[in-house]
């Protein structure tokens, strides 16, 4: 009897005032004005992470060290300018540092989702530093401006850039890696010499990695 009730309102008045126990209360939606859509919802963004004070360690020799670097990119740089034979850096999810002799350079970590670096085991037969800085402590890819240095290392690069030259000198491998966004990609991957243009989408980063100089611009 109700529902009976509520159908002949609804085609009487065009409205629906009914309510029971049994029975919700069904309320008519305003349509937009004629000649105007319906406004869309706000879009939403995920806020960058603020600056996170860096994050210093050292010792000599092999060790195990924890760390307390947050869910978020870092930038680890290790250096053992006494080095000898095979100097390693590992986390739980990758193989940073992997050379011989005295080594300085600069790597990612947490550059994947769910994948987070809680422990360094390095392996050293001299005295080191291990640093880890947000993007803040990174050098910035001016486009047109090169930047020349040597073995490993990674690049800031602006928004307004679209692509990275790279040239490199090398015994053994090259590699350049592109972090945009929250994933990496790797676009060269070869042993020796390389020269060619990497497309980046900034801003960015670029990993440049090898046992030889380098010369990077970006454009």
């Amino acid at each position: 009897m109700i529902r009976r009730l509520c159908a002949a309102v609804l085609l009487t008045v065009g409205l629906v005032a009914c309510s029971s126990p049994n029975l919700g209360r069904v309320v008519p939606q305003a349509a937009a004005p004629e000649g105007l859509a319906a406004p869309s919802p706000a879009p939403t963004t995920t806020p960058r992470p603020g600056p996170q004070p860096e994050e210093k360690h050292s010792g000599k020799g092999n060790a195990s060290v924890p760390m307390a670097w947050p869910t978020r990119l870092g930038f680890v740089t290790f250096d053992c300018p006494k080095c000898s034979g095979h100097v390693a850096v590992n986390t739980e999810n990758e193989l940073i540092v992997n050379d011989i002799g005295p080594y300085k350079g600069t790597r990612w970590i947490n550059d994947m989702p769910g994948r987070q670096a809680k422990t360094f085991t390095i392996k050293a037969n001299a005295a080191w530093t291990l640093t880890i800085t947000d993007e803040s402590g990174l050098p910035v890819l001016e486009p047109g401006k090169p930047l020349s240095g040597k073995s490993e290392a990674v690049f800031a690069v602006p928004g307004t850039a679209t692509s990275v030259a790279v040239t490199t000198k090398n015994s053994g491998r090259t590699a350049v890696w592109v972090h945009s966004g929250d994933h990496s990609e790797l676009p060269v991957n070869q042993l020796g010499d390389y020269q060619g243009s990497v497309p980046v989408a900034g801003p960015a980063f670029v990993s440049v990695e090898g046992d030889g100089t380098w010369t990077v611009t970006a454009s």
